[in-house]
């Protein structure tokens, strides 16, 4: 039971990271998926009957790679901030127009005066500032498609294909978020009631991928900005 490949990725000095990030992630989630199919073959060499659904223990290998898969997206895509954001505003408007939204709202805070004070005398102004946008960014989990979205607008993405595949992420941190704060408990219905959430096979893998595949895209297109030639670091035919 295997998990279908990611675009190639597009290799840049300062996507190199968050690049391995996710490799990290799509590994976990394949071995997780891989286990299961070995479950499963064992179930039905025991004569069991693979029809329906699944045993409690399967589904927990659901939930599993699910969780991979959105803790691999948040960290891939927060290390890609911290390492890139600052070489992506001299050269990607979007992305600067974004910073310089963030340092206008920061300058018009109640706190200005002293924010500014701190700015001046730290040395290297533009990078405080920087530091407080990655902060601003990173400093909370990206669990949503509305969160992701931010972080693209952020890194400079406007490719429209992309952002719509964002927006599509919300039935993986939909389930995620279910999983880590509800142990995917439905609500009882009665005294005793422990029902939870059922997951199948072919919806976890498609919704895994889609994550995986889409903070790929995101990868590759921060490192095409930053002067990738292409995947495996030869010029893009």
């Amino acid at each position: 039971m295997h998990l279908d490949g990611l675009s190639a990725a597009w290799l840049h000095p300062n996507t190199d990271k968050a690049q391995r990030f996710l490799a990290s992630a799509y590994d976990s989630v394949e071995a997780v998926l891989e286990n299961l199919g070995i479950v499963r073959l064992a179930r039905r060499q025991e004569g069991g009957d693979l029809r329906g659904r699944l045993t409690s223990n399967e589904e927990d290998l659901l939930r599993a790679a699910v969780t991979f898969a959105g803790a691999g997206i948040d960290s891939a895509l927060k290390q890609l901030i911290r390492d890139t954001l600052a070489a992506l505003l001299p050269v990607n408007d979007a992305s600067a127009s974004k910073f310089q939204a963030h340092a206008e709202a920061r300058l018009a805070h109640e706190q200005a005066p002293k924010l500014l004070a701190r700015y001046l005398t730290s040395g290297d102004p533009r990078g405080a500032l920087i530091d407080d946008y990655v902060y601003e960014l990173t400093g909370s989990s990206l669990q949503s498609a509305e969160q992701i979205q931010k972080a693209a607008g952020a890194l400079g993405v406007t490719d429209a294909k992309l952002r719509k595949r964002i927006g599509e992420l919300k039935p993986l941190f939909v389930a995620r978020n279910e999983i880590v704060h509800e142990l995917d408990l439905r609500a009882p219905e009665k005294l005793g009631d422990r029902n939870r959430r059922v997951r199948s096979i072919g919806k976890t893998k498609e919704m895994t991928h889609h994550g995986l595949e889409t903070t790929q895209q995101i990868i590759n297109s921060v490192a095409k900005t930053l002067g990738s030639p292409g995947p495996h670091g030869k010029s893009e035919a």
